[in-house]
């Protein structure tokens, strides 16, 4: 594993140097445990490695579907919470101009679905979808958490009716656990 190195320089300002020092112990300590998988909760840190045990196949896999998807869908849903919906989302607006919906894309507008159960959000979110080509992932450790279970539902009803069985199979990924296959069937 690579090292890392933090510049910590600028915030002595605002801290004193020997507050920071006293901290070194527990923070080498919480280290050790990320990287050793030791610490509580330690069957969450699969990230840890990523994406360096990643095989190409995988990586390949990837650009695949999101060619498949760029090329059929206008709408891209996100079905998830958590850390699902919250890390999904993190990364798309950090990776994302700020006025994106303001701007003409080749690329399908991303929404989300499934961070809650407010029927008028789905009414809306299914008013639009409507109108629009889209495709799915549904991103779920287990595929049992209600909110996005009961969005993943509701969703691959509308797909089905809109594409049919075959065309919706063709439009929704799941991101799931290896182990578990519930969501996957």
């Amino acid at each position: 594993m690579a090292l890392l190195t933090l510049d910590i320089s600028h915030v002595f300002n605002f801290i004193n140097r020997n507050e920071i020092n006293l901290l070194q112990k527990e923070i080498t300590s919480a280290h050790q445990m990320l990287i050793e998988k030791t610490g509580q909760g330690n069957d969450f840190l699969g990230w840890v490695n990523l994406p360096n045990e990643m095989e190409d196949k995988m990586f390949n896999d990837i650009a695949d579907d999101a060619q498949k998807i760029k090329n059929t869908a206008e709408i891209f849903v996100v079905v998830g919470i958590g850390g699902s919906y919250l890390g999904s989302r993190a990364v798309i607006e950090a990776l994302s101009h700020n006025f994106s919906p303001f701007l003409k894309s080749s690329y399908p507008k991303i929404i989300f679905a499934g961070q809650n159960l407010s029927e008028d959000y789905m009414a809306e979110l299914l008013e639009v979808l409507n109108l629009h080509s889209y495709a799915l992932v549904v991103i779920s450790k287990s595929g049992t958490t209600t909110e996005p279970a009961v969005a993943f539902r509701i969703l691959k009803n509308h797909l089905e009716k809109k594409y049919g069985k075959a065309g919706a199979r063709e439009r929704i990924l799941a991101i799931t656990d290896n182990r578990r296959v519930r969501l996957r069937n």
